[in-house]
């Protein structure tokens, strides 16, 4: 029975972290050329119509350039791409929220609780150092 609770209480916290996880979000807010911007942060660029998600994005009177999320971190100056500021008809910046950042590391504890539990079952079996209190 008590083997049963255990194993309960493990899924049932992966059932947790999972929604948590679920529920975090990047938050947005606009930009103008004043606001510092993290490299890693993605930037969504609407123009003509069509939107970009970059990253490492410079902002100058004139241009904003930046890097296609996703593409490799090697690829720094031949996959850049500029924008005039002109056509440039609105901007959004990307961020980690502090509810996100809590679930994550939340996210990370409960996993390694749950690896911790799978590992001491199957490996300890009847340790009694592995089963908690």
């Amino acid at each position: 029975m008590r083997h049963v609770r255990i194993l309960m209480m493990c899924w049932l916290s992966l059932a947790v972290m999972l929604l948590m996880t679920a529920c975090g979000y990047w938050g947005r807010r606009s930009i103008d050329q004043t606001t510092p911007l993290n490299p890693h942060d993605p930037v969504w660029i609407w123009s003509h119509g069509t939107v970009s998600k970059l990253r490492d994005v410079v902002i100058t009177q004139d241009l904003v350039s930046g890097i296609p999320f996703g593409t490799s971190e090697n690829c720094y100056a031949t996959c850049r791409r500029s924008i005039p500021r002109a056509q440039v008809d609105s901007m959004m910046q990307g961020y980690r929220t502090t509810a996100q950042k809590v679930t994550t590391v939340t996210s990370v504890a409960i996993v390694a609780w749950f690896v911790w539990g799978e590992a001491c079952h199957l490996l300890a079996r009847g340790d009694p150092q592995c089963l908690p209190p």
